[in-house]
């Protein structure tokens, strides 16, 4: 599983990192290598301008089988289509049409494309990145039509094997979801999201203090509840020894995603499973609860 939030490192992997995953084997050739860096964000074309260290950064990619992102930004003229969305990922991300023509040229193939920057611009700013990437002949998973679209692993032909991807995201706008179809109703575009509910832990003499401030206040109905937990207006508390943040994940979304996973390592000789998430914050150098039980199971 490769889980990425805020950084631009550049990891080269050999075939021999890959011979067991747990205890799956890969069925790679020797040679195998995978290049894997963050997050790609910028405007415009770099390959045709003058910007110290990209050649070394090229030279690295060279000779490698997959060449993988998480790309967040829209790519589309923005006086033709698209739009600025009420909710985004922090900044209107937008780049040029030519930067799908650049990444081309930089060698990346596959990208992930499930994060807080997917529908910066809508769904047409959505659907036009999709459709420089398709043009180009870039791989790419996260984002779709419909949740099994966005869901779908997706797969790269190489000379040493076949690679395959699957792209979900924990920090989204609400929008950005993509659903299914129901009955008449017709899906909504967007993401590939594991949707988490996020309880804050304190001692266990601070949870009895928000009892006492929720009863006081106006609306407040007494109901049964567990003495490790108090709900106080939409937050959730729970006690614990270190304060901190603790996430539980989606069953469904879980289910849905797993699912997914057995289906790209199915078809592929080698999965590459991606998730952008920037819980429990950005200034945290250690995974969140939820992402180290997903990936341990």
């Amino acid at each position: 599983m490769e889980s990425h939030s805020k950084g631009s490192n550049i990891e080269k992997i050999e075939q021999d990192s890959f011979d067991t995953i747990g205890s799956i084997k890969t069925n790679v050739e020797d040679g195998f290598t995978m290049v894997a860096v963050g997050d790609l964000l910028y405007s415009r074309p770099v390959t045709t301008g003058y910007y110290p260290g990209l050649s070394d950064v090229l030279r690295i990619f060279s000779g490698a089988d997959v060449i993988f992102g998480n790309l967040e930004t829209s790519i589309l003229g923005s006086r033709s289509k698209g739009c600025p969305q009420a909710e985004y990922g922090g900044a209107y991300c937008i780049s040029a049409p030519e930067v799908g023509s650049d990444l081309k040229a930089m060698g990346f193939n596959m990208l992930s494309r499930a994060n807080n920057h997917t529908l910066d611009w809508g769904i047409e700013g959505m659907r036009e990145t999709t459709r420089a990437l398709d043009a180009h002949g870039i791989v790419h998973a996260g984002a779709g039509e419909t949740l099994g679209h966005a869901g779908a692993a997706r797969f790269l032909e190489t000379p040493r094997g076949r690679a395959g991807m699957v792209s979900f995201a924990t920090t989204f706008s609400p929008m950005a979801r993509a659903c299914d179809p129901a009955g008449e109703a017709p899906g909504r575009p967007g993401l590939n999201a594991l949707r988490l509910t996020k309880s804050t832990v304190l001692p266990q003499e601070m949870l009895k203090s928000l009892k006492r401030v929720r009863e006081v206040l106006p609306g407040y109905k007494p109901t049964v509840e567990t003495p490790d937990k108090v709900v106080l207006g939409r937050a959730i508390y729970i006690a614990g020894e270190t304060p901190g943040y603790s996430f539980e994940a989606d069953a469904r979304d879980v289910a849905d995603i797993l699912r997914n996973i057995r289906r790209g390592k199915q078809f592929s000789d080698f999965c590459l499973v991606t998730n952008h998430g920037h819980e429990p914050g950005e200034w945290s150098q250690e995974p969140a609860d939820y992402e180290q039980a997903f990936a341990a199971g």
